[in-house]
């Protein structure tokens, strides 16, 4: 069962970032949150490059006074985006996160999961707890592939730690300076 409460209080901290987000980022949010980055991670090499090239032109500066590096995105809190800008700006060494993150464990998401959460969101759209209509929540249904964020969701440079409660992946954040 879903933590609704916790749930909206992941969507009013997206909407809080992402002022302008639609139902797609909202789709996203929730998808990410099931799922997390395991699409991305099943080729390391291209991975890391990615992480990369995105790094290398990230503009300096660019964070929002009060965000934080992790952002966590499901209810239970173990799923999280961890927001490139901020760990520039605090030096944080771009091969040790690239390795950290390419080389964490799968979230291994699972589609009823993914259903269970998303009906939750239509329930807080029905109740009013969230400015979406419920109908255009119900027509997004499940993705086919992985969503993309809308055109007015904003900046956004991040990738997905699938469980930043793991004893192992805490520890690592931590060193790396992190939490």
């Amino acid at each position: 069962m879903v933590d609704k409460i916790s749930l909206l209080d992941v969507i009013e901290l997206e909407r809080t970032l992402h002022p302008g987000m639609d139902e797609r980022d909202l789709q996203k949010l929730i998808y990410q949150s099931v799922f997390g980055g395991d699409h991305l991670l099943e080729d390391p090499q291209r991975y890391a490059e990615a992480v990369r090239a995105e790094w290398d032109h990230l503009p300096v500066g660019r964070t929002d006074p009060g965000v934080g590096a992790l952002q966590p995105i499901d209810p239970e809190g173990k799923t999280a985006r961890i927001h490139l800008n901020p760990c520039k700006e605090a030096g944080i060494d771009i091969e040790r996160l690239i390795e950290l993150l390419a080389s964490q464990g799968r979230k291994n998401g699972r589609r009823p999961d993914y259903i269970e959460r998303w009906n939750a969101v239509i329930g807080l759209a029905v109740d009013g707890a969230i400015p979406f209509s419920a109908e255009d929540i119900e027509q997004a249904g499940f993705p086919e592939s992985t969503p993309h964020h809308g055109p007015a969701y904003g900046f956004a440079s991040y990738r997905i730690v699938n469980d930043v409660t793991e004893s192992m992946m805490a520890e690592r954040l931590r060193r790396l300076g992190v939490r």
